[in-house]
């Protein structure tokens, strides 16, 4: 045909498919003058025992050599140019192509009906080739589209029978008709409807051609009238149907589900479905809890190497197990805190630190120790973390002195702890921080109040007054005026310690009047979602909106205007608004609002507490009494071998790079610019240990006045002085 095509300019390519010029003989064969023997070539067949179809190629007859009856005429209907065009064109377009002769340049358009006899011919022995082409005659089924809504129809290909039984329940599901599997197993299913339906689908496995299931029968017309399969949406349907709904929101409900499965389906299962197909969810995101439990070590190891300062060590219990005659070891408790929350707090917060506890809904339960500072700007910063099994003394006292250690707190008296009123809280911190002043929060006392059958708004708003009171008149004014009101609640108001609730005794060192544990309810708050997790994705969660809101605080910090923060500027401004109101009163005047009758008031007081009549009092101010901070290197923690400080030391340092440098936390910034006015030790005065000499045996529940506190503390400061002094004196006599 090459050759032909060099010389010949036309050439008519004649197929023979019922080898009918094979059987004519060879002189009725009309051939041109000149022209080439014809060329057979023999098609692939189909099988072995197909006959070969012969294609002949011969020229066509040229204008030159033709000889015909119509030589006389010239040819006018064929142009040799491509541009030149005359009239008539189309019509031998029209007369001359076969327009149902497909050139394999279009697609040809299939009906969706197979041919009856397509997957039944008998002729099925193919060859490698063969049959990779003839897998192409098959519909694939694909689940990631065809799934939400599937059709079937007869040589349709799946990848296996799982996957055509969950193709047939979500079927059932969408049409609303009741399937029934005559025959379902790993080979073969037969589906039908109900009785009387010609709804009928039957599939195999068939291995030799698609490797897969393919449908060999199915019917997909419906007479009944319907159903409502609402057991065919298993757990598991609804699991994988709505796994993307659960990643976006992990605390949706079992309403806004079930109104979600309503809608995407028009009927909705049990309510036990539902809370079975969230819980199956939510495994796959968070994974195994019992499994967790038992990466803690790796994780700690991990946090301790990655990013080293960071603490985190656990300690367990050895439990008797039922079931063998061993021990087996359960998790008691776990601290962890992160290097850098640390360093920040020490750096730019106030030594005030909010402590709090929240359970954890998780299947194995469990308590959340907290730690949360105060930043400059008064919002939350968190420092350190715990869990314990229960929340009482011993667990307290554990994570209030591993916080005390991570933290390098040697003198405890700058330091200010807010909490709740639970009694091993109490015991635990007078425990620890001997020295710390201990403050509650009074959301808490007013509840206890409450409990203790004082109810009433008046009740409540004169706790507020006396909370709020910022001077001791107007602490006096706010007590009588609950008295008068209630004789009982006054009692029961009387036997609290002032400096732990009122602002009028709170020690101004912290520079914070707080009067609410707001701190640590916020950050619980903050981390309820967190809390509803396995423990090991708690720690994660926790860690990566800790990580977020430092970066974020951050660069708002940078767009901040000035050196005060804007909650503390907002504060500021409202202190200047009011002192426009105020004005200058002369001495004069003032006395004689009373100054000098209080002032005549604290003395004859003082002068009736006094055993002897002839002492003299002294009451020394606050300044004069300081005891000067020296540290003592028997009390630093870094330095003493024994100490859980010490040994974290050491094993950070295992695992940090050359190029950081070691050393303990430096001490709070706040705490060293105040170094001067750092308070001395407090002798806790209550109302039990202040009830003899002190009160002078004057009657039960009279509360203690401020001074009467300073003048206690004062002479237990002068008796601390003297057996130092005496100390001294016999240790240079021996010398």
């Amino acid at each position: 045909m090459i050759n032909a095509s060099k010389s010949e300019k036309t050439l008519v390519l004649f197929v023979d498919h019922t080898n009918f010029l094979k059987g004519l003989r060879e002189d009725v064969i009309v051939r041109p003058r000149n022209a080439p023997s014809p060329v057979e070539r023999s098609a692939p067949s189909a099988a072995e025992a197909s006959t070969s179809s012969t294609v002949l190629v011969a020229e066509k007859e040229t204008m030159q050599n033709i000889q015909s009856d119509d030589s006389d005429s010239d040819d006018f209907e064929f142009y040799d140019s491509d541009f030149d065009a005359e009239d008539g064109d189309d019509d031998i377009f029209a007369d001359n192509v076969d327009k149902s002769v497909n050139d394999n340049n279009d697609k040809e358009l299939c009906d969706e009906h197979e041919d009856e006899d397509a997957l039944e011919d008998d002729d099925l022995n193919l060859r490698e080739e063969d049959r990779k082409h003839l897998k192409k005659k098959f519909t694939a089924f694909n689940p990631e589209i065809d799934m939400d809504n599937p059709s079937f129809k007869r040589g349709m290909k799946f990848s296996g029978v799982d996957e055509l039984r969950k193709a047939l329940t979500t079927y059932s599901i969408r049409n609303r008709v009741k399937i029934k599997k005559l025959k379902n197993d790993k080979r073969r299913i037969q589906a039908v409807c109900a009785p009387g339906c010609p709804w009928m689908l039957k599939a195999s496995n068939d291995k030799r051609r698609t490797s897969g299931f393919v449908i060999t029968a199915y019917e997909g017309t419906h007479k009944c009238e319907g159903s409502f399969p609402v057991k065919s949406i298993t757990s598991k349907i609804l699991t994988e149907k709505f796994m993307h709904e659960f990643r976006d929101n992990q605390k949706l409900d079992l309403k806004s589900f079930a109104a979600k499965v309503l809608r995407e389906y028009k009927m909705c299962p049990e309510r036990w479905k539902l809370s079975r197909a969230r819980k199956d969810a939510l495994l796959q995101i968070h994974g195994d809890e019992e499994g967790q439990f038992r990466l803690l070590m790796d994780y700690g190891q991990e946090l301790r190497r990655s990013n080293p300062g960071s603490k985190f060590f656990l300690t367990t219990n050895s439990v008797n197990d039922p079931q063998s005659p061993d021990y087996k070891e359960h998790l008691a408790t776990v601290y962890w805190s992160y290097d850098a929350c640390k360093r920040g707090f020490l750096a730019g917060c106030m030594p005030f630190i909010c402590i709090d506890g929240c359970h954890i809904k998780t299947k194995y339960k469990g308590v959340l120790l907290t730690a949360v500072g105060i930043d400059p700007n008064d919002c939350i910063y968190p420092v350190a973390f715990g869990l314990a099994e229960v929340e009482c003394t011993s667990s307290w006292e554990w994570f209030l002195t591993n916080l005390r250690d991570d933290l390098n707190i040697s003198n405890t008296s700058p330091w200010t702890i807010m909490s709740d009123k639970q009694k091993g809280l109490i015991n635990a911190v007078q425990k620890v921080f001997p020295d710390a002043e201990h403050r509650f929060c009074v959301r808490h006392i007013i509840q206890n109040f409450q409990r203790a059958g004082h109810r009433g708004e008046t009740l409540k708003n004169d706790i507020w007054a006396i909370a709020r009171s910022t001077s001791v008149p107007k602490w006096h004014r706010s007590m009588e005026k609950l008295k008068v009101d209630s004789e009982t609640a006054y009692a029961w108001i009387e036997e609290l310690a002032p400096n732990t609730w009122v602002k009028a005794f709170f020690s101004d060192f912290p520079k914070c009047d707080m009067l609410l544990n707001n701190h640590s309810e916020v950050f619980n708050s903050y981390i309820l979602e967190a809390r509803e997790m396995p423990f090991l994705s708690m720690l994660e969660t926790i860690f990566y909106k800790l990580l977020q809101r430092n970066e974020t605080k951050e660069r708002e910090a940078k767009k901040w205007p000035g050196r005060i923060c804007p909650k503390i500027k907002k504060k500021l401004d409202k202190f200047i608004e009011w002192s426009n109101e105020c004005s200058v009163s002369p001495a004069a005047d003032h006395n004689k609002k009373g100054h000098e009758k209080y002032l005549e008031s604290i003395a004859e007081q003082i002068q009736n507490n006094i055993v002897g009549e002839d002492d003299e009092i002294d009451i020394p101010s606050i300044v004069e009494h300081v005891i000067p901070h020296t540290p003592n290197p028997s009390m630093d923690p870094t330095q003493k071998q024994d100490s859980m400080v010490y040994r974290m030391q050491v094993e950070d340092g295992e695992h940090v790079p050359i190029n950081r440098l070691l050393g303990p936390l430096p001490e709070n910034a706040f705490v060293a610019s105040a170094r001067d006015n750092i308070p001395h030790s407090r002798v806790r005065v209550t109302t039990a240990s202040s009830r003899g000499n002190l009160r002078g045996g004057r009657g039960r529940g009279r509360t203690i006045s401020p001074r009467e506190q300073a003048t206690s503390n004062a002479a237990a400061h002068q008796e601390e002085e003297e057996r130092l002094a005496e100390e001294e004196e016999l240790m240079s006599s021996q010398i």
